[in-house]
C-alpha cells in the first residue's frame, strides 16, 4: 500500500497544474493506477517533466533497446526497486537480453558471457549507482560502445530510472501481482 493516496479523476490540480496533468494524461490516455507516476502525478509539473525524459530517452537510438532494456534492470536490482522489475525484466528477455542474465542479476549473482556492449552498460550502471561517479576506465569502455551520444543517453537513462525508484520506493508502491517474471527479492 502506498504511504499517499493514489492520484484519480478526483485528485485537485491547480489551473497552473492543469496543462502539465492534461499533457501527460495526454500521453497515457488514462490515470495511472500502478507504478511511479500514481503518486508523482500528484506534482503534475515534475510527473510530466519526468516522463518526457523518460519518453525521449527511450526513443534515443545511440543506446539498443536491449542494452536500454537491461540498464532498466539493473537499476532495479541495485536500488531494490520491485516495480521497475516487474516493469522491465519480461520486456529485457523480449527484447534479446538473455535469461541467465536477466536470473543471476535479479539473484544478485555474477553476470558471464555478456557482450562487450552489456558488460559496459551493466558496469556503468552499478558504478554510477554505487559511488555516483564513473571511473575513466568504465567511461571509456561505454564510450567505446556506445559512443559520446550513446554514453550520454546511458547517464540519463540511468539517473531517469533512479528517480523513478526513488519516488517508487519513498512512497512504497510495489509491483502490481502477476506477471511472468520471478519478482525481484528485496
Amino acid at each position: 500500500m502506498a504511504r499517499i493516496p493514489l492520484v484519480s479523476r478526483d485528485t485537485p490540480f491547480t489551473d497552473a497544474e492543469k496543462p502539465y496533468a492534461e499533457s501527460f494524461l495526454g500521453t497515457r490516455g488514462v490515470f495511472p493506477d500502478v507504478g511511479p507516476y500514481s503518486t508523482m502525478l500528484h506534482m503534475p509539473v515534475v510527473a510530466e517533466k519526468v516522463d518526457s525524459l523518460r519518453r525521449y530517452l527511450r526513443d534515443e537510438a545511440s543506446l539498443p533497446q536491449n542494452v536500454q532494456e537491461l540498464v532498466m534492470i539493473s537499476v532495479a536490482r541495485e536500488m531494490d526497486c520491485v516495480y521497475i522489475w516487474h516493469a522491465h525484466a519480461a520486456a529485457a528477455r523480449k527484447n534479446g537480453v538473455r535469461g541467465d542474465i536477466i536470473d543471476n542479476i535479479r539473484d544478485k549473482k555474477p553476470l558471464s558471457g555478456l557482450t562487450a556492449a552489456e558488460q559496459a552498460a551493466v558496469d556503468f550502471t552499478r558504478e554510477l549507482l554505487r559511488s555516483r561517479k564513473v571511473s575513466k576506465a568504465t567511461f571509456d569502455k561505454a564510450s567505446a560502445n556506445f559512443g559520446q551520444r550513446g554514453t550520454l543517453t546511458l547517464t540519463n537513462l540511468v539517473a531517469c530510472y533512479a528517480v523513478l525508484a526513488y519516488n517508487m520506493n519513498t512512497y512504497e508502491v510495489g509491483a502490481p501481482a502477476g506477471g511472468t517474471e520471478l519478482p525481484l527479492p528485496v
